[in-house]
């Protein structure tokens, strides 16, 4: 059996209006929350220091449940692929704002 799992039928996925709207409330509810100036300022941090760090960790928390929204948006729903890529730039705001570490660094640019 070679076929591969391309996930549910059409006629099977959900409609993505009240999940996009979810998605917009956690995204407006985390720019409320946490400064995305201030997480910007994060420059110099290192892996040992980042699960302590009072503002980068809260916030990288919190983008967990918001890319979850945004997977299943893709994967359960009727979205179209614009109006992902409209969705997917917005939590990218976000994500670039936490940023990863690399070499003892803050990479905002991912």
């Amino acid at each position: 059996m070679n076929e591969t799992y391309s996930g549910p039928e059409p006629e099977d996925l959900r409609p993505c209006e009240p999940e996009i709207q979810k998605f917009e409330e956690m995204h407006k509810s985390f720019e409320l929350e946490h400064s995305l100036a201030a997480l910007h300022l994060i420059v110099d941090l290192t892996p040992e220091e980042a699960p302590k760090h009072t503002i980068r960790e809260p916030a990288r928390k919190a983008l967990i449940p918001i890319v979850a929204k945004l997977n299943l948006l893709k994967k359960e729903t009727d979205i179209s692929s614009e109006k992902y890529e409209v969705l997917n730039a917005k939590y990218k705001v976000l994500s670039r704002a936490v940023g990863m570490i690399n070499r003892n660094r803050v990479d905002h640019t991912r």
